[in-house]
């Protein structure tokens, strides 16, 4: 896990959210349609935010926008590594059918789809930020965080 996802990620948690629970999704390149449909939200929240530390308010005015965003996950991408992430899709819904390698404990469906999705090309990391706790996913692994 890279320091320029997880300090943003633990001072998000702290700061307080509008909605729980929160799934990001990071990526380098595009996600795949196979992996995410994007489901429609009407009025949509703007595109192209930070991950940055203005991602509290970003994600309080969206919510305040439309109140249906918090269903599903937020996609960050960026073009290449090194490269800033960039909010690029609000309220997919994930559909990966990867297989993690060894056996998981059913924690729900938002835990088994970030976990799978986790293993799809390009996706750098996916993460569920909860009231107590931040899961984070990486080549169909997790790893709980409480700070």
């Amino acid at each position: 896990m890279t320091d320029e996802l997880t300090r943003p990620l633990a001072s998000l948690r702290q700061a307080g959210l509008p909605f729980y629970p929160l799934i990001l999704v990071f990526a380098t390149g595009q996600v795949s349609d196979e992996d995410c449909m994007a489901m429609k939200r009407v009025p949509m929240p703007e595109l192209g935010a930070p991950f940055d530390s203005s991602l509290s308010h970003t994600l309080s005015e969206a919510f305040a926008k439309n109140s249906s965003i918090h269903d599903g996950a937020i996609i960050f991408t960026r073009n290449r590594q090194g490269e800033p992430y960039t909010l690029s899709a609000w309220s997919m819904r994930i559909v990966s059918k990867k297989k993690p390698r060894a056996p998981e404990p059913n924690f729900g469906s938002a835990y088994n789809s970030a976990l799978s999705l986790s293993m799809a090309e390009n996706i750098d990391m996916c993460c569920i930020i909860s009231p107590d706790r931040t899961t984070l996913f990486q080549n169909g692994t997790s790893h709980f965080s409480e700070t």
